[in-house]
């Protein structure tokens, strides 16, 4: 093993055990109960998680001895639903918080034996980090009209993990593809207009630097400049056409991905977006730990469209 390979091996046992830590102490005060963790659910997005335990609870002496359940507040989790197995239906507010402690009294429940609980909470974002490795590629690879990039997503030791959940689903896994679009816009620039935009940078360069004379000197050059089409507008125009909403036909992801959010990646100051970050997503779980799967960008299509949506606004504007 290397020293890259043992690093992360530590860094995943620390993150584990920091998230065991706080279940540990609720699997010790629900011990008399046999508690069972059957599945532990992630929801990667939102660093959200639910972990299941099946309870036994037998009727008679055992439960009038063990009146009561008590457990301290644990940070980032929550008891959210307990069902009654023998009867198929949900227990209505079994447990109560009174501040420091979760309560159970277990006299109050009905006479069946078998109940599934369920415990909501945070996951912490090095415990995610560990848990799953997120890899997307960042330059394309290029076929005629199409770009293709690479995404992998897996859990990094499911082994390990099947010693202590019985179930383990992570879903909305995220993964961030950037692609490149600048050129595609600057490239439908007329002439007239790159200078204007030229002109605009040295502007504001020179209002950050606080060259008063310079200012003053390129803001009327800026405004007897010919061209009604400003800056600004065409900004607007570059950033409707890199989002979601129009990108969003010039892409698609192979299973087991779906698509996420598409948004523009641009700088503050800058009239053209530099990229699009699409967004695409799958489920891993012990029976599907990796995903692997390429996403297409219809680079030729996309730049004829981008080019034929500025042509129907700049002949209507320029002066």
């Amino acid at each position: 093993m290397s020293g890259v390979e043992i690093a992360s091996a530590i860094a995943l046992a620390q993150a584990t055990k920091e998230l065991l830590k706080d279940l540990n102490v609720l699997s010790e005060q629900l011990k008399p109960f046999n508690p069972d963790i059957k599945s532990f659910r992630i929801d990667y997005l939102g660093r959200n998680s639910e972990v299941k335990y099946l309870l036994l609870i037998p009727n008679g002496i055992r439960r009038q001895l063990k009146r009561k359940v008590e457990i301290p507040a644990i940070t980032g989790f929550r008891f959210y639903e307990m069902w009654d197995l023998d009867k198929l239906e949900i227990v209505n507010s079994p447990w109560a918080f009174n501040g420091e402690k979760w309560v159970l009294d277990v006299t109050k429940l009905p006479s069946s034996e078998k109940y599934s609980l369920t415990v909501k909470g945070r996951i912490s974002k090095e415990f995610l980090e560990q848990l799953v490795s997120v890899k997307a590629a960042e330059n394309p690879s290029r076929q005629e009209e199409k770009d293709f990039y690479w995404i992998h997503s897996a859990l990094t030791n499911a082994e390990a993990f099947r010693k202590i959940w019985t179930e383990l689903n992570v879903e909305q896994v995220n993964a961030n593809v950037r692609i490149g679009v600048e050129r595609m816009f600057t490239s439908t620039i007329p002439e007239g207009i790159k200078e204007k935009l030229e002109l605009q940078q040295k502007l504001l360069g020179a209002i950050a630097s606080g060259n008063r004379d310079e200012e003053q000197r390129l803001k009327i050059k800026y405004r007897t400049m010919k061209g009604k089409l400003a800056p600004s507008e065409l900004s607007d125009l570059f950033m409707r056409l890199a989002s979601g909403d129009f990108f969003a036909d010039y892409v698609t992801v192979e299973q087991p991905y779906v698509m996420n959010a598409i948004e523009p990646i641009k700088e503050i100051g800058t009239v053209v977006p530099e990229k699009v970050k699409v967004g695409v997503q799958t489920d891993l779980t012990y029976k599907n730990p990796t995903a692997k799967g390429n996403l297409c960008f219809l680079r030729h299509k996309y730049s004829l469209a981008v080019s034929e949506k500025v042509k129907e606004v700049l002949p209507k504007r320029r002066s």
